[in-house]
């Protein structure tokens, strides 16, 4: 729901930062991880692009959903992500979740 996302958006624990995009994540008590995903037209033009986008976001975050227990992770894409490779979403993706993991770990 929208709180839900203000809630990330105004009290974000952990952040990863990316020229093409940017990962909010908050602590929750759900006991499990959830993924919201902010991608706008403005930023992303073609649908296409958009929901190719979307499908590289969940699929990475489905493999590393295990070492991200808890959170309340918000995605927001920037201009220029459409414009990677596939494989290379997907790969920075992984990298992100993996930053965001160790961040966790840490706190």
């Amino acid at each position: 729901s929208a709180a839900q996302f203000q809630a990330v958006f105004d009290g974000a624990d952990f952040k990863v930062g990316h020229p093409q995009f940017l990962v909010l994540a908050r602590r929750s008590t759900l006991g499990h991880s959830r993924l919201g995903l902010v991608i706008g037209k403005k930023n992303i033009r073609r649908a296409v692009a958009r929901n190719r986008v979307k499908r590289v976001v969940r699929d990475t975050f489905r493999h590393c959903a295990g070492r991200l227990d808890s959170l309340d992770i918000i995605f927001l894409a920037r201009r220029g992500f459409d414009t990677l490779l596939p494989g290379e979403q997907t790969s920075i993706m992984r990298d992100t979740w993996e930053r965001l993991a160790r961040k966790v770990d840490k706190a």
